[in-house]
């Protein structure tokens, strides 16, 4: 099967600022990446126009130090003052380097965004980039003072809830998003921003260096990731772009086009199964996603034609066990074989990213185990997909089968793994199992059923033996 639109080539765009030290950072980046595309930029036009923003900038603010007053100034400054406008061109040259969005005064989130952070440093102001999934904006920040500046709403004041909220509140702890980033940081997101622009105008090789030199700079750049896997896939290159993806959704969990993505890979490869698992985790995620919705009916008629005898559901427990309360009885160990137990405790919900820190007190943040047990309720007798993230190693057994095994260290990757069984309405023992041996530390199960849109809740499914 051909797939001649994938589903990332819609547009992603994300970039970041340095928290500012002295001089023209900002600026000199931003006038070296877009030389490449604008051989004939006018580096002293550009800098004098600056200059002038800025000095009208200090007017906008009379001399008055209310952080506040200084954060307002800027939306003032771009769209009362100067006329700037927010435009969804996101595949131009023009609307991403800094000589045409001042020449034209226009732009879209992360263009806007620069010109802005280019006048903060020259006039000394607060202002950092701040990278959201498919997006950017600034933030005005003096340590003391807070405020979110949206320049695709004409400056409104918009706070990291909202960004959490669109991100379907997947964003891992340890990332990019949603902090002031850092000067290497920015060329990071330049380059793949230009890469991206390459990559919609045909300019393969260009794109493929600017996006592996942004993920040199940022490994956790999830954006460059993903269009490195379009670029891959456009090549018939399938398991390297299967990789691609996986890391992308490894740096934002939420990203449903890099599972769909993923699963195309998949199915390129043969592996159906495995193609309509990552289908039915991006139904979890975005449940009225239309191309999910096509590609899980068209696969799932593949899958049909395929098998001839279904096997049975496994069985429930005959009798349901005594005094049960709420979550897995949690257990943690030294060293990745289970060794000496060090914590024990009660999870409600599996949903952990750990990063560099202990688990639980008492349990160091690197060369640990641990074990959840328990029971899980089904509530009626159906196809069940369970789904676990996780770095390092993890195991689930449900029933007493087997479904996830990836006992291995992962380094700098998350593993993602899912599986169906199908079950009988009723009491299933589970166990899910995990270790740590370096770096950070994750890890997050999610359960599915047939005819479901979300994710079954833990708090009304999962129960361990009380005393």
């Amino acid at each position: 099967m051909r797939y001649r639109a994938w589903a990332v080539l819609s547009g992603l765009v994300l970039w970041a600022c340095p928290a500012y030290a002295e001089g023209d950072v900002v600026l000199r980046l931003a006038l070296e990446v877009a030389r490449r595309d604008h051989p004939t930029l006018d580096e002293p036009k550009v800098r004098a126009e600056i200059k002038r923003l800025a000095a009208r900038y200090d007017t906008l603010r009379a001399g008055n130090d209310d952080p506040a007053v200084r954060a307002d100034a800027f939306r003032r400054l771009l769209f009362e003052a100067e006329k700037f406008q927010s435009v969804a061109d996101l595949t131009s040259s023009r609307t991403l380097h800094i000589d045409t969005v001042l020449a034209g005064r226009r732009g879209y989130c992360l263009s806007l965004s620069l010109v802005a952070l280019a006048v903060a440093e020259r006039v000394g102001a607060p202002l950092h980039g701040v990278a959201a999934p498919n997006h950017f904006f600034v933030r005005y920040d003096d340590g003391t003072f807070r405020r979110n500046l949206e320049l695709t709403r004409a400056g409104v004041d918009v706070k990291d809830a909202e960004y959490r909220r669109r991100a379907r509140n997947s964003l891992p702890a340890e990332s990019l998003y949603l902090r002031n980033l850092k000067s290497n940081e920015l060329r990071a997101f330049l380059l793949h921003n230009r890469g991206y622009v390459a990559l919609h105008a045909g300019r393969r090789t260009q794109a493929r260096a600017d996006l592996d030199a942004a993920i040199a700079l940022a490994p956790g750049l999830g954006e460059a990731h993903r269009n490195l896997g379009v670029l891959l896939g456009e090549r018939k290159r399938w398991a390297d772009s299967r990789r691609s993806f996986a890391r992308a959704f490894a740096a934002y969990p939420g990203d449903v086009d890099a599972l769909i993505n993923m699963a195309i890979c998949r199915h390129a490869l043969g592996d159906l199964k495995a193609a309509v698992q990552d289908l039915e985790m991006a139904a979890m995620l975005a449940p009225e996603h239309a191309r999910v919705e096509r590609l899980l009916a068209e696969w799932n008629g593949e899958k049909e034609r395929g098998t001839e005898h279904a096997p049975p559901p496994r069985p429930a427990l005959p009798d349901p066990p005594a005094k049960l309360a709420p979550g897995l009885a949690a257990e943690f160990f030294a060293g990745k074989r289970f060794g000496r137990r060090l914590a024990t405790r009660v999870d409600k919900t599996i949903d952990f990213d750990w990063q560099n820190k202990s688990p639980a007190e008492g349990v160091p943040r690197d060369g640990f185990s641990a074990r959840w047990t328990g029971y899980f309720k089904a509530p009626r007798s159906g196809t069940y997909t369970f789904f676990v993230a996780a770095n390092d190693g993890c195991r689930l057994i449900v029933g007493g089968h087997k479904l996830i095994d990836n006992w291995r260290d992962m380094r700098y990757e998350n593993y993602f793994g899912a599986k169906e069984c199908k079950l009988e309405a009723g009491w299933h023992t589970i166990r899910l199992e995990h270790f740590d041996e370096r770096g950070g530390a994750r890890l997050l199960l999610r359960i599915g059923v047939e005819g479901e849109r979300d994710p079954l809740p833990h708090g009304k499914h999962l129960y361990h033996r009380g005393r």
